[in-house]
Order: C-alpha cells, then structure tokens, then sequence
C-alpha cells in the first residue's frame, strides 16, 4: 500500500491568500484613487482593512509554523512567503508617518494668515471626514512663519482687473481645473477670486486653492490659500503650489504689457485685453 504524504495546513495556505489578496487590494485602491477619483477617506479606510488582513495573515502563518514545527508537515515555504509579504504591507504605514513627519505638520498655507481667501467653492466639494474649511489662524499661522517665511503676498504693478486675468492665466497653464471666477469689481469695491481643484501627481490628492486680487488702478495684490482636502500633514505640497503659482504669474506679468491709462479708465475693460493675452497670445510671447 503506498504511503499519501501529508499535506501542508490549511493555515499556511489561507496565510498565504490573505497576504496575496491583501497586496491586491492596496493596489487596487491606490489605482481607484489615482485615475477614477475615488474618496480619499474611502481610500484611507480601505487601507485600514488591509492591513488588518495583512496581519490576520502573519496569525495565519504563526498558526501554521507551529503545526508544521511539531508535525513535520510541508508548507514553510507559503509561510515564508505570506509573513515576509504582510510585513512589507505593514510597514508601508510606519515609513509614511516617518516621511511625513519630515515636514511641517501643516495642511493649510497661505500669504495672508489674518484673512485668509474663503474657499467657498470649495465647501460643495468636500464631504464627509474631509478637512474643514475654515482656516485654523491659531493651530497654523505661527508654524506657517517658521517653516515657509518666503511665503508672503504678491505686489503687482497693474489694475486689479489686468491682475485678475493674468491670475486666471497662470491657473490654466498649470493645469488646475478651475471652480470660481469672480472679477474684481471696482464699483462696489470686491476682490477678485479664483478657486481651482489641484490634484497631486503620483497619489492624486486632491487640494483646493484660493486666490484674491484686490488693488486699485495702478497697483494690485495677490493673496493665495492652498489647503488640502484630507490629512494633517501635506509633506509640503501646498507651499509647493504657492510657490509655483507665484513664479507663473510673475512669468506672465514679465510676458505682457501693461494695459494704457486710458484704457484702464474705461469702466474696467483693461481685464477682456488681458485675458486675450492668456494662454494663446501670451504662448507666442515666450
């Protein structure tokens, strides 16, 4: 009668799904956040069950080493496999905290901490276990000055109108979908605002950014907020944004030219010249 060699434990083998499915799943919902948009703190809590099924699979492996320690039965090579693949799925959040801690824990910058630009727009848009917001001047200015000093408002030596549509510009051109456009509005004495949605490019954070124009005929000033939409830290990306919104609108105000006194008088029409001055004509002064 022939001998039917032992077959490895069940656990080794249910270790190794669940590491297997486990690794699917973050990859899975890294891609969904990525490309298709998905919720971020829906993303965040799929993370969570994975890995709690990361570590249910490191128990199924114990279970199993221990079985096959006392019987002699097969399967250390599954639980090798399933322990070494959960412990690198579980460590994927230390060394995130570790890289995130490396910035400022700050997840709202702006050029004015006294009155910040509103996100208005922005308050649609965000829904549940999204960040607020209201800007925290107590909890976030004084970090602010200490980590990002050269974030400071823009002065711009034009109308608040010719202003206003380079700001415009400079958006489009870096690729930010626009939410809000409200021209300055001389008569009644508002600001100008633009709010944009930023995505970051490798995870697909969303953010959202506020810009108020405010000045007079000769000279304006540029205020910008950019705040993300979930986490307490943004490893330093919205100062990153400010600082190229801030070099792009400088970059279109050396590439046009100032609007005449005349023309600035004329009830504010300076901003339709401006704006034909944005993406398609300013493109060709470059």
């Amino acid at each position: 009668m022939l001998a039917v060699p032992e077959r490895e434990p069940a656990s080794s083998r249910w270790a190794t799904r669940a590491a297997l499915f486990a690794f699917g799943l973050i990859v899975a919902t890294a891609f969904l956040h990525r490309l298709f948009g998905m919720d971020t703190p829906v993303a965040f809590n799929l993370v969570l069950v994975t890995l709690a099924i990361a570590a249910g699979s490191i128990a199924c492996a114990v279970f199993a080493a221990m079985t096959i320690w006392s019987t002699g039965r097969p399967g250390t090579s599954r639980v090798l496999f399933a322990v070494c693949l959960s412990l690198a799925l579980l460590s994927l959040p230390m060394f995130y905290q570790v890289w995130l801690r490396s910035f400022p824990m700050l997840s709202d910058i702006t050029t004015d901490a006294a009155n910040p630009p509103a996100l208005t727009a922005a308050v649609r848009l965000r829904g549940p276990g999204n960040n607020s917001v209201k800007y925290n001047r107590a909890k976030w200015s004084e970090p602010q000055a200490l980590a990002y000093p050269d974030i400071q408002p823009m002065t711009i030596p034009r109308s608040a109108e010719e202003s206003y549509a380079l700001v415009v510009d400079a958006v489009k051109r870096l690729k930010m979908d626009l939410t809000r456009e409200d021209p300055p509005d001389a008569d009644a004495g508002t600001p100008g605002i633009v709010e944009a949605v930023d995505k970051t490019l490798i995870m697909g954070f969303l953010d959202d950014v506020a810009i108020r124009v405010s000045g007079n005929d000769e000279t304006s000033r540029v205020d910008i907020r950019s705040a993300s939409r979930f986490g307490r830290g943004d490893m330093g990306r919205n100062a990153e944004r400010i600082r190229a919104l801030m070099t792009e609108i400088r970059a279109r105000v050396d590439a046009t030219v100032p609007a005449a006194k005349d023309d600035r008088q004329q009830g504010g029409k300076a901003a339709k010249p401006a704006k034909e001055g944005g993406p398609k004509s300013g493109g060709r002064r470059r």
